[in-house]
């Protein structure tokens, strides 16, 4: 994806800017002209060291004394200055693709716009932000702010007044004096500013009225500072609903390492295949030769090639994927490792197919955009923000393509893994960059809540953990210590790239979760033996756990699924964990009235999060860690506890599309909420739904205390009152 195409969601803090001001020959858009251009660049709220641009321009007619008196420039000051287009094709170089900030912003783009079409220079008008707007947008005590009052509001002195160059370092200067604020109080990306700005419908009434958006020869342009984003592309939503199992060719055709290279082509070519796996088949063991292999080996060797054997021109180990990775991830992975063949594991590790992009094409036309490789890729956090802000227009898509809420939460959590397994790989590079070395110990980093469940929304926030192996000597608790710091940069970087802090601290930053493995089971046991109600609130994060990157060393991933089995066992013996985990579920009511109504705020939104989904996940939970199902997905654990108790089986089903639709309403109010520049909630306007989901809603709702019955019911089945 483009910079350009992040732009709707990319974070203040990560953004270039260009703080520009120009003085002209009058306040006509139409008529009057350019004399000089001042323009500022900043790296998010900070000055940019770059020098700044300076330039007078002679605009080809009297400058009227009136002006004089306000700039300071004269017929004397511009004779022999640059000419308009000139000074537009240094400006347009000098913003490149920086959003331009400014105040009354509108007013200096619409006389460039005229003074373009004017001399018939070809002119890009950037995405720009008025400040001026924002503050107005945000403090309503602030009904006409001039770019004197924001300079006394932030402390700024300006320097230079009614000068170009000191307004635009003026602007810049209160930008980055104001911005830091206004990002703490959750103004944080571009789009949530832009919405900011079209708050004071006064002051943008009287820029319309003044023509600021009008264009030459034709009608007003005023977009309500709706985002232009740049050309969309097409998005297959095949690639994002369908996994490697369901179209992998199976079983994989394999021989043996001391066959011959003549032996292995004629089995190629009586089965009409381009390769074959070479035993053992197990991940990290298994080789593959391909008919390429073949006619590199003849190329070199001629006919005395047919008799090698395999063994000796065949890849070892290959890369393979796990079965239910989504089909757009594993193209991503081909496309990184220049694969035409990708084997494909089984939950034991065993390789139990091949995908092949010969084997998708059988299924669908090819022609997709995968966010997956642009995490990948990703060299910092400034990029990753441009994959994260991706994410809502995918998940729209996906679901306008007729995907179910459970399948785009999936292609969420998916990308919400891979974002912080990118943000490792990133923090251990400048970790080593900065002479700390690599990584002491083998680590697995995990991610818990949502989206170890693999239920995330458009809603993020860091919930993550650190496991390090025991046999690691180094004191964890010491702030210099290589994994504190490695935690410390993960978090950072995610929350930079529009991933938040958790407000709860569940972040691998903090030493309650960054723990050695006997740490970790230790302190499981101390929840299943005192499950204590403050302790519940990282249980129920932790135990949705699912691992997102490994490293420090081979086997590293093991480390994540000893505790994986340690918390499967705990949880199946701890009754008084259990009985805990259930109170959640049972004891939620849903968000109706008496008159069984939905019950809605003060702005008619209704929280489904709290009210229904909290609920079904938590009685989800509880069912499933007394029955040792290791699933963390809720409708698996639904299904597969129900069934070993033998009990509701009807009521998990009806419990699963329960919250499949829930799960689809609140995804499409945050998807709404992101278009609008607000931040994505869990709260449904339920005037924004139509009334065949308004009724259907309400009956939702009814059913939700289900889950306290089917709930009581699975644990009455194990003897648990």
């Amino acid at each position: 994806m483009s910079a350009r195409a992040v732009a709707a969601g990319g974070l203040l803090a990560d953004r270039r800017f260009v703080a520009l001001d120009l003085e002209t020959t009058g306040l006509d858009i139409r008529r009057d002209r350019v004399v000089q251009i001042g323009a500022v660049r900043m790296d998010g709220f900070a000055l940019s060291p770059d020098p700044p641009l300076l330039r007078l321009v002679d605009p080809g007619l009297p400058i009227p004394p009136l002006a004089t008196r306000i700039h300071g420039i004269s017929d004397s000051d511009v004779a022999g200055a640059a000419t308009i287009a000139e000074a537009l094709a240094e400006l347009a170089d000098f913003i490149g693709d920086a959003v331009v900030i400014g105040h009354s912003i509108a007013f200096d783009l619409a006389i460039l716009r005229f003074e373009a079409a004017r001399t018939q220079v070809s002119w890009r008008e950037p995405r720009s932000l008025d400040i001026g707007l924002v503050a107005a947008g945000l403090d309503r005590m602030l009904a006409e702010p001039s770019l004197e009052d924001l300079a006394a509001v932030a402390g700024v002195v300006i320097e230079g007044r009614h000068t170009a160059l000191g307004d635009a370092r003026a602007c810049a200067e209160v930008f980055a004096a104001l911005g830091p604020g206004w990002a703490r109080s959750g103004l944080r990306s571009l789009a949530q500013a832009e919405a900011a700005a079209r708050r004071p419908r006064d002051l943008i009434a009287r820029q319309e009225k003044a023509g600021w958006f009008d264009r030459p020869g034709g009608k007003p342009d005023f977009t309500d500072g709706a985002i232009r984003l740049g050309a969309s592309r097409a998005i297959d939503g095949f690639l994002y609903r369908h996994r490697l199992e369901e179209v992998m060719s199976s079983p994989a055709i394999s021989i043996d390492a001391g066959l011959s290279l003549g032996e292995a082509a004629a089995r190629m070519t009586k089965a009409g295949i381009g390769c074959l796996l070479v035993e053992p088949l197990e991940a990290g063991r298994a080789g593959i030769v391909t008919e390429r292999d073949v006619l590199r080996a003849m190329g070199e060797r001629g006919a005395h090639a047919a008799g090698l054997e395999v063994a000796a021109v065949m890849t070892k180990p290959v890369i393979a994927a796990p079965q239910d990775t989504l089909l757009y991830r594993a193209l991503g992975i081909m496309a990184r490792r220049n694969l035409r063949y990708l084997p494909v594991t089984d939950s034991t590790g065993a390789i139990s197919g091949i995908f092949t992009l010969r084997t998708l094409l059988r299924e669908r036309a090819l022609a997709s955009l995968t966010v997956g490789d642009e995490i990948a890729q990703a060299r910092g956090a400034e990029e990753l923000a441009s994959a994260q802000a991706a994410l809502a227009p995918l998940a729209a898509s996906l679901l306008a393509d007729g995907m179910d809420s459970t399948g785009v939460a999936a292609v969420i959590s998916a990308e919400s893994r891979a974002m912080a397994a990118r943000a490792a790989e990133l923090a251990q590079a400048e970790l080593e960059a900065q002479g700390h070395g690599p990584a002491p110990a083998r680590w697995c980093l995990l991610v818990l809540g949502s989206g170890g469940r693999g239920e995330s929304l458009l809603a993020p926030d860091q919930d993550n953990a650190l496991v390090v192996e025991d046999s690691y000597e180094g004191d964890l608790d010491e702030p210099q210590d290589w994994f504190a710091a490695f935690g410390a940069r993960i978090n950072d970087i995610l929350d930079r790239a529009g991933v938040p802090l958790c407000k709860g601290g569940v972040m691998a930053r903090n030493r309650a979760f960054r723990r050695r493995l006997s740490e970790w089971t230790a302190q499981l046991d101390a929840w299943a033996a005192r499950p204590e109600p403050e302790a519940l609130l990282n249980v129920d994060i932790f135990y949705d756990f699912v691992t997102a990157a490994a490293g420090g060393g081979a086997g590293a991933e093991k480390l994540a699924a000893a505790l994986r089995d340690h918390a499967t066992a705990t949880g199946r013996e701890a009754t008084g964990l259990t009985r805990f985990l259930a109170e959640q579920a049972i004891s939620r009511r849903a968000p109706l009235t008496l008159f069984g109504r939905v019950r809605t705020d003060d702005r008619g939104r209704v929280d489904l999060k709290a009210g229904a989904l909290f609920p079904i996940v938590a009685g989800a939970r509880a069912m499933a860690l007394r029955h040792g199902v290791a699933a963390t997905a809720t409708a698996a654990r639904l299904r597969e506890a129900t069934r070993l108790a033998g009990a509701g089986e009807a009521d998990a089903r009806m419990l699963t599309d329960i919250h499949a639709f829930i799960a689809r309403l609140v995804l499409a109010q945050q998807i709404a909420d992101l278009a609008a520049g607000r931040n994505a909630s869990n709260r449904v306007a339920l005037a924004s739904l139509d009334p065949v989901d308004r009724d259907r809603l309400r009956d939702a709702l009814t059913h939700v205390d289900v889950v306290g019955e089917t709930t009581r019911a699975v644990l009455a089945a194990e003897g648990i009152a």
